[in-house]
């Protein structure tokens, strides 16, 4: 089993040997217009999804990591909590060198036109969540770097032998404050007028169960909240 991995870690790393690579868009201006055509609900599990069922996968693993004070074996005991990571992994082929270089030029997207995702410029969703998405996959990383605030680079790293995989997995760090709620629970006690923006379990779960129907190879699908399984 592979180490788990530390997106702290794999920064550090990253920024002291990675292999540099400036992508094609390169103003968070623009980037920020781009995520403004992928503001629907769900978006950036939906582009994930396709990405891994383009890439053969046949199981999609979506982890959520929250402040939870402790561990929990009911999912109600997470509603309310502040959420700090999400990781997607799946078991679709592993980055080839074309993948990793269409990946830093992401706006290019797959020239197959039956791939309905494949890290396209819908990929670029994830940066409503992270601030410096990290993929990993096989043998190899890259992490997504802001220069100067306005120029994004790639990083692509070297994974220690303990750390290799056969899956390929998205890290996102959270940058925002995101909320974990569960519909099925009515709770005012840390109800405030801050705006804090949601992931709602409960449509979430109910979404997975519907995003089999857009999938070729997909076969299995399961959501956990700190290593406690919540849906498959």
């Amino acid at each position: 089993m592979a180490e788990i991995l530390n997106p702290d870690k794999l920064r550090s790393k990253a920024l002291q040997n990675g292999q540099p690579t400036s992508t094609s868009i390169n103003i968070r201006r623009l980037i920020d217009r781009i995520l403004t055509h992928y503001s629907s609900d769900f978006v950036v599990f939906r582009e994930l999804i396709q990405n891994a069922d383009d890439a053969g996968a046949t199981s999609f693993h979506l982890e959520i990591k929250c402040d939870a004070s402790s561990a929990s074996s009911a999912e109600t005991h997470f509603n309310n909590c502040t959420i700090t990571e999400i990781r997607a992994i799946n078991n679709g082929h592993v980055f080839s060198t074309a993948d990793w270089q269409r990946v830093a030029t992401i706006a290019d997207g797959n020239i197959d036109p039956e791939s309905v995702g494949q890290f396209g410029v819908g990929f670029f969703s994830v940066f409503s969540y992270a601030e410096e998405p990290i993929i990993v996959s096989g043998k190899e990383y890259m992490i997504f770097i802001w220069q100067d605030n306005k120029f994004l680079q790639t990083l692509r790293h070297k994974l220690l032998v303990e750390q290799q995989t056969k899956t390929t997995s998205i890290i996102l760090k959270m940058r925002d404050k995101y909320i974990l709620r569960i519909e099925s629970i009515l709770d005012n006690s840390r109800i405030t007028n801050e705006d804090v923006p949601t992931i709602n379990l409960t449509q979430l779960k109910a979404y997975f169960a519907k995003a089999l129907s857009f999938t070729r190879n997909m076969m299995t699908l399961d959501i956990k909240v700190n290593q406690l399984l919540v849906f498959q």
